[in-house]
């Protein structure tokens, strides 16, 4: 049994190598925020969702499959956390039951354990065929439909019915029943447990020749102990491999439910602080378009707990955007907007925005100016060299490299000269290149390039900031001194 949530032919793998620079996209997107408030202090749900966001998928086909299971997700709140809650408790009460897999423990409370386990388990699988008896007809999407199908077909009346028998007959250990055949110089073989429910079966070994053992015949006793635990040693194993079954299909059916439970977490807060979503409009990879209307930074909305200001953009055919304008008119933020939204579109994740259309990238890198640190061991132009070089190793055509004020630790010249070169060599080798940058020389190089789309943070007349960022040529300023009167006043 498979629960196929997260991909239509296979299990999520949670423990697969995220991709490269996860660390430094969570740290230069912010995305720390986003996976707290996905999590909701599960811990559980943190490593699901963080799985998810740092393995973004290059598929078409498996995006629009999570897409569909998400928008069935969050038509069907209610009954995708029951169904959740049912597993959850089931992993409470198997914590408090004995772990019958112990090397510590004999052979007969392995299987007493077991038989725990499984009457626990039965149950479960009770509750999720009453689950999907009464949700199939709620979920559309061939995730939870065929989810709910597959519960329905192999939780059948007569397998329940036969589980349930079998460990009822397992649970009445008083009177077991044990065969065994005479072997080599007189010694038993071949201990075998035998079912007591087979008509006349028991009763023709209750006829036989008996007798009973002393309760003070403690070498008598441990002799059958030892001849117990070698007729019931395949029973144990048998029913290891199906405890292990079991639970590792709750596992993965509660790990690929996190994620959405996720989605709905952060969605639900969104929406509740008057931040729009929207389940994003996927492109070929080939397409060189996107058009978004009202989008935001998310980590933003969830530090303020209120809806910020929105963008827009509509763009075709172009390769490398530059964003310039105002000093503290939203750049970075906008930044941080638009790289969150690629990099959860290609998880399937929702996004913060009204509407978001955009193409498949294959790896998603950010290289942000650092701060300075004591632990760098050359100058802070040769570190930021060295991660672009780390980058440029990985790059293909079709990726997305996101640069916020890089090679600005030398003089504008210089710094000028290195970026137009980087971001020339990308854009023509087929790279897609967002750069918010104050080096007016690097920006003006690409004035009239077909390639190139510009946009600029917004600043009124008076100086006012509405921190949108809108299309616009670079200027030769920044405006920084209309920090400086707020800051000081008109005659400072």
């Amino acid at each position: 049994m498979r629960a196929y949530l997260m991909f239509k032919d296979r299990d999520f793998a949670v423990n697969a190598p995220m991709c490269y620079g996860s660390s430094a996209l969570s740290a230069d997107l912010e995305l720390r925020h986003v996976v707290d408030k996905m999590a909701g202090g599960d811990e559980f749900i943190r490593e699901s969702c963080e799985a998810a966001l740092f393995t973004p998928l290059v598929s078409a086909e498996e995006i629009s499959y999570r897409q569909e299971n998400l928008r069935d997700a969050l038509r069907n709140p209610q009954r995708v956390r029951l169904l959740y809650g049912i597993l959850v408790e089931t992993r409470e009460r198997q914590k408090k039951s004995l772990n019958f897999l112990s090397s510590s423990v004999g052979l007969s409370d392995s299987l007493n354990s077991a038989v725990g386990l499984l009457r626990i388990f039965t149950e479960t699988l009770t509750s999720l065929r009453s689950f999907a008896d009464d949700s199939l007809k709620a979920f559309s999407s061939e995730g939870f439909s065929g989810l709910m199908k597959m519960l329905k077909t192999e939780l059948d009346d007569e397998f329940l019915a036969q589980v349930r028998a079998h460990l009822k007959e397992l649970r009445e250990q008083e009177d077991m029943l044990i065969s065994a055949r005479l072997g080599p110089a007189g010694c038993s073989t071949g201990y075998v447990l035998r079912r007591k429910a087979k008509a006349g079966f028991f009763s023709r070994f209750r006829l036989g020749p008996s007798f009973a053992i002393k309760e003070d015949d403690a070498e008598a006793m441990n002799d059958m102990d030892n001849r117990l635990d070698r007729a019931i040693c395949d029973t144990v194993s048998v029913l290891s491999r199906v405890v292990r079954y079991i639970e590792d299909f709750f596992s993965m059916m509660r790990r690929e439910l996190a994620f959405y439970i996720g989605c709905m977490n952060l969605d639900e807060f969104l929406r509740g602080a008057g931040a729009p979503t929207c389940i994003p409009e996927i492109l070929p990879q080939s397409r060189e378009s996107r058009a978004w209307h009202g989008l935001y930074d998310i980590s933003l909305v969830i530090m303020r707990g209120a809806a910020v200001t929105g963008n827009e953009l509509e763009t075709k055919d172009k390769r490398l955007y530059i964003i310039t304008g105002a000093n503290q008119g939203g750049k970075s933020t906008f930044l941080r907007s638009f790289g969150q939204a690629q990099l959860m579109a290609q998880c399937g994740m929702p996004v913060g925005a009204e509407s978001f259309s955009v193409p498949i990238r294959d790896g998603i890198f950010t290289h942000f100016k650092k701060e300075e640190d004591a632990s760098m061991k050359s100058g802070k132009l040769d570190e930021e060299m060295d991660r672009m070089n780390e980058i440029a190793g990985r790059l293909r055509r079709g990726s997305l490299v996101i640069f916020n004020e890089s090679f600005s630790s030398t003089n504008e010249r210089e710094g000028s000269e290195i970026h137009r070169q980087i971001s020339k060599a990308l854009a023509e080798n087929g790279v897609e290149v967002f750069s918010v940058s104050h080096l007016y020389t690097y920006s003006a190089a690409f004035k009239g390039d077909a390639l190139t789309q510009f946009l600029r943070a917004e600043r009124l007349d008076g100086g006012a900031r509405t921190f949108k960022i809108v299309p616009g040529e670079p200027l030769e300023t920044a405006f920084g001194e209309d920090i400086y009167r707020e800051l000081f006043g008109e005659g400072a």
